[in-house]
């Protein structure tokens, strides 16, 4: 064969074995040992070394790979050129000159640069013709651009494989929180709720006026905790992405009186002038999560009675132009006479556990979370949370978020006066709760609104309650020892449906305060779910969801 087409055709098959496999070690295995035979040599050496000086090396670095494969270290396999490596290295792997020979013993060692991030030694007897190493040229460019491409891909997989790792851990480090918060959540809720149950069966009483009032601290102080558990767990779902809004059609007007009429008593008491003020344009029939809105309100109203000495507080809500057909965009603005916010701290408040100074949290109590979850909330809605202030000046908390317009609004019933429901025929009641004072709270309750009540102290004893004695409704507890009650449930459910019993209403009465919770206790059977700490009347109205009864006057 003529000469020329020869290394023409030994360039080209050297240029088809290379980047086969985007691994390093894959593309060199594929690459090296084909290429030595089509040179006739006797073995090769790689290195990649991406131009890194390596000062006063005292050995020579391996070769990434070389064939055929070294037993053991270079200095023991090829002392000689170990030692031609290692004064490379320590030169900055520089080359006299590409294809620069060096006859080491009876061989001739080939020391070709790959640019100027990479070395390939070829040993051969006799050398390479200087025509055969010129052509070398393009194909050793082509090796480095293979392995430079290797490298990159082995560092995006390991980056890759780091997330992922990451991900999982911060999604097993927020289920641990979630799981944490929902554990410290329901141990807290089950003695509150016997603090806030005997409370209110006390208040039903015959209680002189100082009584009446120490009950009434009792019962506020009582909530006040409650709020605080609330807002943490709000936190957390916001946090963990599971918090969503429950749209629907609501009354803005009646919404807004209900909210203002308990925060206008709290004002009055610290001689607070409070008023609100809603436009006349405003849609009084929108569509939006009722009770977020109120949430939202309630904080930013509150925040400004609390951190306000004198002077007032008012709320002004108007409508925004510039909203969608069948949309409107309601700004709602809290304005007080307060101590103000420093320009440089408005920004944190809204950040989780931050106030505008460490004083105030020891002054005024709180959390710090109360802005950052109505922020979160404001922005759910379409909205953003600003803030307007000067120390001493007072503040502006306002919001725009836009609401659907609806037709109709089925009008709110008004708030009667507290009752006691009794039904038209006894209820027999099987309750499962194994904490005693929540037994006793629940018993008394039940009783005072005529019903008759059995207990039993774990998801067992329930099952076989029922079995002996099918009472008309079940209040369970889901965290019992033995049996829990969604497996009591699932088995009370089986039994029914294969001896084609009548169903009993199960009613979830539980500590478990998550989204998720309710979910579970539905999935499993139950009828509905009341999260503790309970007020009197909401047990009872879950009643008559379930078993309708004859609302009459407690007296």
């Amino acid at each position: 064969m003529n000469p020329t087409l020869e290394l023409v055709s030994v360039q080209y098959a050297l240029a088809l074995l290379i980047g086969q496999d985007l691994d390093l070690h894959t593309m060199l295995r594929k690459f090296l040992p084909p290429a030595l035979k089509l040179l006739n040599c006797r073995s090769g050496y790689i290195w990649l070394h991406k131009g890194v000086k390596q000062d006063n090396a005292t050995q020579a670095p391996p070769p990434c790979y070389s064939y055929p494969a070294l037993r053991g270290t270079l200095e023991a396999n090829q002392p000689q050129l170990a030692a031609q490596i290692q004064q490379c290295a320590n030169q900055g792997w520089l080359i006299k000159k590409p294809g620069e020979i060096i006859p080491i013993g009876d061989m001739y060692y080939h020391f070709m640069p790959l640019g100027d991030n990479g070395l390939l030694v070829v040993v051969r007897d006799p050398p390479l013709p200087e025509a055969h190493i010129l052509a070398l040229g393009l194909v050793l460019k082509r090796l480095e651009t293979a392995c430079l491409a290797c490298l990159q891909h082995a560092y995006l997989e390991e980056a890759r494989t780091e997330a992922l790792q990451a991900k999982e851990m911060a999604e097993k480090a927020s289920k641990a929180k979630s799981e944490f918060l929902a554990m410290i959540s329901h141990e807290i809720r089950t003695p509150m709720n016997g603090i806030i149950g005997l409370t209110d069966l006390m208040l039903y009483s015959e209680v002189s006026e100082s009584q009446r009032e120490h009950l009434g601290m009792i019962k506020s102080s009582s909530n006040a905790l409650l709020d605080i558990i609330n807002e943490i767990l709000d936190f957390s779902r916001i946090e963990a992405g599971t918090l969503t809004l429950n749209i629907a059609p609501f009354q803005l007007r009646a919404l807004l009186q209900d909210t203002f009429t308990p925060l206008a008593l709290r004002a009055r008491a610290k001689q607070l002038q409070f008023q609100w003020d809603i436009h006349a344009n405003v849609p009084d029939a929108l569509a939006g999560d009722i009770g977020r809105l109120r949430q939202v309100m309630i904080n930013l109203v509150g925040n400004a009675i609390k951190f306000t000495e004198q002077g007032e507080v008012s709320v002004t809500i108007s409508l925004q132009s510039g909203a969608p057909s069948g949309q409107a965009c309601v700004m709602f603005a809290v304005r007080d006479t307060g101590i103000g916010i420093p320009r440089a701290k408005q920004a944190s408040i809204f950040q989780p556990f931050q106030q505008a100074d460490s004083s105030i949290t020891r002054r005024y109590g709180g959390t710090g979370l109360g802005l950052t979850i109505s922020s979160q909330l404001i922005a759910m809605m379409g909205g953003t949370l600003r803030v307007d202030s000067d120390v001493g000046e007072g503040s502006i908390f306002h919001f725009s978020a836009p609401f659907a317009v609806v037709t109709h609004v089925k009008p709110t019933a008004p708030t009667a006066a507290q009752t006691l429901a009794r039904a038209e025929r006894v209820l027999s009641i099987l309750l499962a709760e194994d904490n005693a004072v929540n037994r006793m709270l629940a018993v008394r309750l039940l009783n005072k609104a005529g019903h008759h009540v059995k207990v039993a102290e774990n998801g067992r004893d329930a099952v076989q309650e029922w079995q002996n004695n099918r009472p008309d409704v079940i209040l369970m507890d889901v965290q019992m020892p033995i049996m829990d009650g969604l497996e009591a449930t699932t088995l009370i459910r089986t039994e029914e449906h294969a001896q084609q019993l009548p169903h009993t209403p199960i009613i979830a009465l539980t500590a478990n305060a998550m989204s998720s919770d309710r979910e579970q206790c539905l999935n499993s059977g139950m009828d509905d779910f009341l999260s503790k700490p309970f007020n009197i009347q909401d047990l009872l109205e879950v009643l008559m969801r379930v078993c309708p009864v004859t609302e009459i006057k407690d007296k």
